[in-house]
């Protein structure tokens, strides 16, 4: 695939699913490659893509364009590490989301400035003095999965695929191609082909 690197976010953001890329992982033989599932949209879980930025728990100002923020909090449900004015701040950084291993609060102001947020749940608790900030842009583990900064992260409604950085460009030219013959798929079962035929003809299910 010949596309410039910087343009893989908004591509795979505009014409990919986590599902196609996870699909196209597990054809690489990277099969251990999705966040743990309880880790959902607080919205309608659109596509967002970008590069991984994990942190332990978070450091604003290192916000870069097209960075999706990991936030490696274990799991933790002694507070909510990110909430209204975290995502104002990353959104003004032009962060493409977060995707949180833990709790979130300030739901309807976040879902009212329209910044993707993925994590465990709702918590009202504050940060301050429950939990402390150790690391940002460094490699962590974040729902289970290990996390490289620059990693390319694809998430939606169906869970978060990260894909390792030097399979990205080969990972998403993949999955367009993939999703060109579903296309085609779906095209051939809407005029009347049976599965058998259209998987014959096409490749794909």
């Amino acid at each position: 695939m010949s596309t410039d690197r910087s343009a893989l976010p908004g591509l795979a953001a505009e014409r990919l699913s986590s599902a196609v890329v996870s699909d196209i992982l597990d054809d690489l033989g990277h099969r251990d490659h999705v966040l743990d599932p309880a880790i959902r949209p607080l919205g309608d879980g659109a596509v967002i893509a970008g590069w991984a930025n994990p942190f332990l728990v978070t450091e604003l100002d290192d916000i870069a364009p097209d960075d999706v923020v990991l936030i490696g909090a274990g799991g933790s449900a002694r507070a909510a590490v990110w909430g209204e004015l975290f995502s104002t701040a990353a959104r003004a950084r032009g962060a493409r989301a977060t995707l949180i291993d833990g709790y979130c609060r300030d739901a309807q102001t976040i879902a009212a400035i329209g910044y993707p947020v993925w994590c465990r749940g709702m918590l009202p608790l504050d940060v301050k003095g429950r939990l402390a900030l150790t690391a940002w842009r460094q490699p962590a583990v974040v729902g289970g999965l290990p996390v490289q900064p620059g990693d390319l992260v694809v998430a939606d409604a169906d869970g978060v695929v990260v894909a390792p950085a030097g399979l990205a460009i080969e990972a998403v030219g993949r999955a367009l191609e993939k999703v060109a013959k579903e296309n085609s798929v779906r095209d051939a079962l809407v005029a009347g082909s049976t599965l058998r035929n259209a998987y014959d003809r096409f490749g794909v299910l």
